[in-house]
């Protein structure tokens, strides 16, 4: 491959692998890898079953390849393989009631997680308490947007198309889990404040 393959597109590469080029995958591959794995441990309990289920995903992308549009976004379109098989795993478990607040947790700590690019406010200890005290009353749609909002860095349409809704209705979502975590901050630090001034009291 001759080009910079940093200015490829991930459809244009995708494009290319159909065309026969097996290192336009590996390059794919190495581009969502990480991020796919993060998405996958908010469907599973053990980071193996979110391993994987990435590997699931990579191989359920090679055999779709040739249904492949390069209209569409590659990472919708991966996204979209990743999520299905998440829920098909979901569904499979005898208790579904925690695997979803398993999978809630799972989404807390990777959306808590400290990648490089993550705002010192989103990786707090407060923040991270509190969402995940928070996640717990998300539903999980609200839960999902959050981690992609903050984690993955998608787009509201990139976020509608995943979801298969409008972007009004990303955005009300979002926002009603942004206040459910605010809501629980702002009890968290209440609650310290007592605490202090007890504290204080008895110091």
């Amino acid at each position: 491959m001759n080009a910079n393959t940093d200015t490829i597109s991930d459809e244009r590469l995708f494009i290319r692998y159909v065309e026969g080029d097996g290192e336009a995958f590996r390059i794919l591959m190495d581009r969502y890898a990480v991020r796919l794995l993060y998405f996958c441990r908010g469907f599973v309990e053990v980071e193996e079953e979110a391993e994987d289920l990435v590997q699931e995903t990579f191989l359920r992308a090679i055999r779709a390849a040739p249904t492949y549009r390069a209209t569409s976004r590659f990472s919708t379109w991966i996204y979209t393989i990743a999520r299905n098989l998440g829920l098909d795993r979901v569904k499979t478990n005898r208790n579904r009631a925690a695997l979803w607040k398993s999978r809630q947790e799972r989404i807390a700590e990777s959306t808590t997680g400290t990648p490089p690019e993550a705002p010192d406010e989103v990786t707090s200890g407060v923040f991270r308490s509190a969402l995940k005290e928070a996640l717990d009353v998300l539903t999980p749609l609200e839960a999902e947007t959050i981690q992609l909002t903050f984690f993955a860095e998608w787009t509201t349409g990139q976020i509608a198309e995943l979801q298969r809704c409008s972007r009004t209705t990303i955005r009300t979502r979002r926002f009603q889990a942004l206040e459910k975590i605010r809501r629980v901050m702002l009890r968290t630090d209440t609650a310290d404040v007592n605490e202090q001034d007890g504290m204080k009291l008895n110091g």
